[in-house]
């Protein structure tokens, strides 16, 4: 069965896939970022610290829940990080020395792949945290995302263009195959893995899992508390008050656009089964299943 393919329907320019290529990736384009290729490689030779912690993942996998449970772990408090995560996102940093004035440690988030982090992730071996979610509930996220950006997208404009790897992003499969590649070739480096759907069925069982990797002391008192406070209604409650600090740039161009950043919807898991029409679920489908027939390591979880 063949992709299902709708010409009338046009991707936005900004999340088309971007013509620039840097070690055999394509290069993620942002409006904050003057010079891309550059970009790369200050990301490439940024230095890091020993007590360095990145969270990976593929868009809309979960890493603003994870980015807030993370600090509290390793600053050892219940308080909620004034800052969102762009903060310290690679590659949607256009000045990446203001890393070097944050306290240690540092926690650094992106989605790009491991071919453009900082090189010396591999002679720290700084840890890494990689959250994992479906495909299907990725798409529909990102679709109520950037609709903010564009009221003219369409939820069938972003599917085509991921079933023919347009978007702007690495396709999800080979963003997953290149973690896996890494773990391979470097299977001494610690890595942890995290699916969105069991951190959002269990979260106790994955923030003791998380804290165990970080190597935070198992207070079980205080790791309740980083549950309670990490509960998803009360972090979108702190998003839709305003409570969190946009970096300069990216509120500059939130502002050009007239865009609200809107991280926090619903936290379901299997959102896609409202969303999506049976159409799009067979294309989906047809093309989820092409996509585990080059082998994929991890599973997802749809329901």
């Amino acid at each position: 069965m063949d992709f299902i393919i709708h010409q009338h329907s046009d991707l936005p320019q900004y999340l088309a896939k971007s013509p620039l290529d840097a070690y055999g990736w394509r290069v993620q384009v942002f409006p904050m970022i003057p010079d891309p290729l550059k970009h790369v490689e200050d990301m490439r030779n940024l230095p890091l610290r020993d007590d360095d912690v990145v969270i990976a993942a593929y868009p809309k996998s979960g890493t603003h829940w994870l980015w807030e449970v993370t600090h509290m772990l390793l600053h050892k408090t219940t308080v909620y990080e004034r800052r969102i995560k762009e903060f310290l996102m690679l590659e949607a940093t256009p000045d990446l020395d203001i890393f070097k004035e944050e306290p240690s440690p540092r926690i650094f988030n992106t989605h790009v792949v491991m071919d453009h982090y900082p090189q010396e992730i591999l002679t720290k071996k700084t840890k890494i945290i990689h959250v994992i979610r479906n495909p299907k509930d990725v798409w529909v996220s990102f679709y109520y995302q950037n609709k903010g950006l564009d009221p003219n997208l369409t939820l069938q404009s972003l599917l085509d263009a991921v079933v023919n790897d347009q978007l702007v992003y690495t396709s999800q499969f080979d963003y997953l195959r290149q973690m896996s590649q890494f773990q391979q070739e470097h299977p001494d480096h610690p890595v942890l893995h995290i699916y969105y759907e069991e951190m959002n069925r269990n979260p106790k069982q994955t923030i003791q899992q998380l804290a165990t990797f970080l190597g935070v002391e198992d207070n079980e008192e205080f790791l309740e508390k980083v549950q309670e406070a990490c509960k998803f209604d009360k972090m979108k409650k702190v998003e839709e008050d305003n409570k969190k600090e946009l970096p300069e740039a990216l509120a500059k161009v939130a502002k050009e656009v007239n865009m609200k950043m809107v991280m926090f919807r619903k936290g379901i898991i299997g959102d896609w089964k409202n969303e999506l029409t049976k159409e799009q679920i067979d294309q989906l489908d047809t093309y989820i299943a092409k996509e585990m027939e080059k082998g994929l390591e991890f599973k997802f979880i749809y329901e």
